[in-house]
C-alpha cells in the first residue's frame, strides 16, 4: 500500500484512531508534521506510548485529542476523553492507523485497537511496523499491513509530496 492509498483511507473515514508505538520514540518533526497533515480536518484521537506531546502540539495536533497513558504525570482526564471518543466509533467508518506499536505494551494499543476493529465492521485497520506488521486473522480482511518504518513512511511522503 502506498502513502496515497493510506491517505485515501484516512480521507474516506469519518473518524481516525491513531496509535503511536514505541518504535516512534526518536521520530523527528517531519514525521509529526506529516501526521498532522494526514489528520487535518478529521475527527481523530491519538494514543501514544511515548511522551511526544510537545512535538505533536508543535505540529498542530490538538492536545485534547491525545493521551499518553505511560507518561508520568498523565492525568486520568485524557484517558477518559479517549474512552468517551471511542464509545462513538461503533458503526462509524473508522480508520485505525497503528504506527510502530509492537509488544512492549500491547495492552494499550495493539490488542485494544484490534478488538475495536473486530467489533466495528465498518472499520479499516492499517498497521505500519518495520518488524511486526502482521494482522490477526480476525481482522485481516479489513486490514493492511505495511512492513516499513512508520516514521520513514510518513516523513518521506511529506518530503516527496509536500502538497499532500
Amino acid at each position: 500500500m502506498t502513502y496515497e492509498e493510506v491517505r485515501a483511507e484516512v480521507r474516506g473515514a469519518n473518524l481516525v484512531l491513531v496509535g503511536l508505538g514505541e518504535a516512534l520514540s526518536g521520530a523527528g518533526n517531519i514525521f509529526y508534521e506529516a501526521l498532522s497533515g494526514l489528520l487535518s480536518n478529521k475527527d481523530y484521537f491519538i494514543v501514544s506510548l511515548s511522551d511526544n506531546r510537545a512535538a505533536l502540539e508543535s505540529a498542530g495536533l490538538d492536545a485534547e485529542r491525545l493521551t499518553v497513558p505511560l507518561s508520568e504525570g498523565e492525568d486520568r482526564k485524557s484517558w477518559e476523553r479517549y474512552l468517551h471518543w471511542l464509545s462513538f466509533t461503533l458503526n462509524q467508518r473508522l480508520c485505525i492507523l497503528e504506527l510502530g506499536a509492537g509488544f512492549a505494551h500491547p495492552e494499550i494499543i495493539r490488542f485494544p485497537f484490534e478488538k475495536t476493529c473486530y467489533f466495528n465492521q465498518k472499520s479499516r485497520y492499517i498497521r505500519i511496523h518495520e518488524r511486526l506488521p502482521q494482522l490477526s486473522a480476525e481482522i485481516a480482511e479489513r486490514g493492511v499491513s505495511i512492513q516499513e518504518d512508520p516514521a520513514v513512511f510518513l516523513s518521506l511522503s511529506a518530503v516527496c509530496r509536500p502538497d499532500v
